[in-house]
């Protein structure tokens, strides 16, 4: 029983280990066809660091307008704006800490 427990333990720490933004990001993106790595570079160019970029990006989600988007007149023609989203602040944060990781390229390069 105790095996049973640990190894329930386990299976929840690994799929807990699946970060927010692969479950809360990743498939709308790739439904809807839209490139994360455009998107980070166009909210970089706006906000020029990570705390600006995760704050800024953190309101436009929750509150989602035309002149608050960092996406280009073309884009929002054909994709509009998005609709808020209802994260938690915490899980909010570690979507966007994650995004932040998989597309700097600041200490990435040799």
């Amino acid at each position: 029983m105790k095996k049973i427990v640990f190894i329930l333990i386990l299976c929840g720490l690994f799929s807990y280990g699946e970060s927010s933004f692969s479950r809360e990001c990743i498939p709308c993106h790739r439904q809807k066809k839209i490139s994360l790595q455009k998107v980070f570079m166009d909210a970089l160019l706006v906000y020029g660091g990570k705390e600006n970029m995760k704050a800024g990006l953190a309101y436009y989600f929750r509150n989602p307008r035309l002149g608050s988007s960092v996406m280009d007149e073309n884009f929002l023609q054909k994709n509009g704006i998005k609709a808020a989203i209802k994260l938690t602040p915490k899980v909010m944060d570690e979507a966007l800490e994650a995004y932040w990781q998989i597309y700097t390229v600041k200490g990435k390069l040799q």
